[in-house]
């Protein structure tokens, strides 16, 4: 070949390898400008991160350390709670404190007041008419006149001059329900539901008066060894058993209204607990609870009973109380009273239902034994073997 056709040839390279250099060249700086806006970005993405990183460690942070704050400050309001807060009111708890004793002791009381218990009444005619043998009509008569006319003669009695008789504070409290009720005394009293030892001396000589004034008189030892003296003892068993059942339940009535040993301790703790509760019972208390210093079974229960709704002071107690703790506690000791209650009636009936029933078998005996004996008699005429 000759030199030119070199020179030919020669040229297109150049011209090719300056255009292919050029384009690598371009390549190459387009490709270092994508890698520059690449790197500039994911350094962007990376310090985006750090930023996110570092505010959610600082949030962590701050949150452990509210709620840190949080528990230190309930547990000290605990501390201080239980440091400075009061013992469940005395007043509330009256009813788990001092119900037990005070039932148990009406039940003793009760029992002592039948013949030959331990009650002894201060007078000596009257103690000796519960507790002794059952004299004659007659003078089962002169026993009830003596006890009238040393304690319980009434203001008309003494104007008429009736002799043995003086001015009383318990006029005819031998012959007046409200001896029972509430308590001896003179007319126009106000209802004592704990009763003084002259007042319970007073229900019992009411008690004689309207259930056994005359008792069937007693026999002497030779007379109960005859036939006709245990037939007589018979009668009269079957007669003390219906008695028995009215004086049970006087009884009863008698011994709840009696002072029962540990109530001066509770007045002590009603007194120091709520000002509710303070200012209600001192309004309400019995003049002779606050002589005596002690408090019936009644009236616990009609403290408890009136405590509450009868007591404005607690109304405005418990309108101003946003603890639902309190409130809920209050609402439970309530339920607990009445259902307690709700017992005691349930006795009660049964005992009202014992009483109908000797009703019933009074008057069947009344109605119908004579018949069957008027009969019997007619039987035993026909001497049939």
């Amino acid at each position: 070949m000759s030199d030119s056709a070199y020179a030919v040839c020669d040229g297109c390279v150049v011209s090719a390898v300056g255009t292919a250099s050029i384009a690598i060249t371009g390549a190459i700086g387009t490709l270092g400008s994508t890698l520059s806006t690449l790197l500039e970005e994911i350094d962007n993405d990376i310090a985006a991160v750090g930023a996110k990183m570092a505010g959610t460690s600082a949030l962590n942070g701050n949150t452990q350390r509210e709620m840190a704050s949080q528990v230190q400050q309930q547990s000290e309001i605990d501390q201080a709670n239980q440091e400075t807060q009061m013992p469940i009111d005395p007043c509330s708890t009256s009813g788990s404190n001092y119900a037990m004793q005070a039932a148990h002791a009406a039940n003793k009381a009760a029992s002592s007041y039948r013949p030959g218990g331990s009650y002894s009444p201060a007078s000596n005619v009257l103690s000796h008419m519960l507790n002794s043998a059952a004299p004659s009509v007659g003078e089962s008569r002169r026993a009830s006149a003596s006890i009238h006319e040393a304690t319980y003669c009434s203001a008309l009695e003494v104007s008429l001059g009736y002799p043995g008789c003086s001015s009383s504070q318990m006029p005819d409290a031998d012959a007046n329900a409200d001896s029972l009720f509430i308590g001896a005394g003179l007319p126009g009293k106000d209802t004592d539901l704990t009763f003084t030892p002259q007042q319970i001396d007073a229900a019992h000589a009411w008690e004689r008066m309207a259930t056994d004034p005359e008792p069937p008189e007693s026999i002497t030892k030779a007379e109960a060894g005859t036939e006709a003296g245990k037939l007589y003892i018979a009668m009269q068993k079957a007669y003390s058993a219906n008695i028995s059942t009215a004086q049970n339940s006087i009884n009863m009535l008698i011994a709840q209204r009696a002072p029962f040993a540990g109530s001066a301790q509770l007045i002590a703790d009603i007194n120091q607990s709520s000002q509710a509760a303070q200012m209600y019972f001192q309004a309400n208390e019995s003049p002779n609870a606050k002589a005596l210093g002690q408090l019936s079974w009644e009236e616990l229960k009609s403290f408890e009973a009136g405590r509450r709704w009868r007591n404005p002071y607690w109304i405005i107690q418990m309108g101003a109380q946003a603890d639902p703790t309190q409130l809920a506690r209050e609402n439970l000791f309530t339920t607990a009273f009445i259902s307690d209650m709700t017992y005691q009636n349930e006795q009660h009936s049964q005992h009202i239902e014992v009483l109908l029933g000797q009703i019933l078998a009074e008057l069947t005996r009344a109605n119908e034994r004579a018949a069957l004996n008027a009969q019997l008699q007619k039987v035993h005429a026909t001497n049939a073997k």
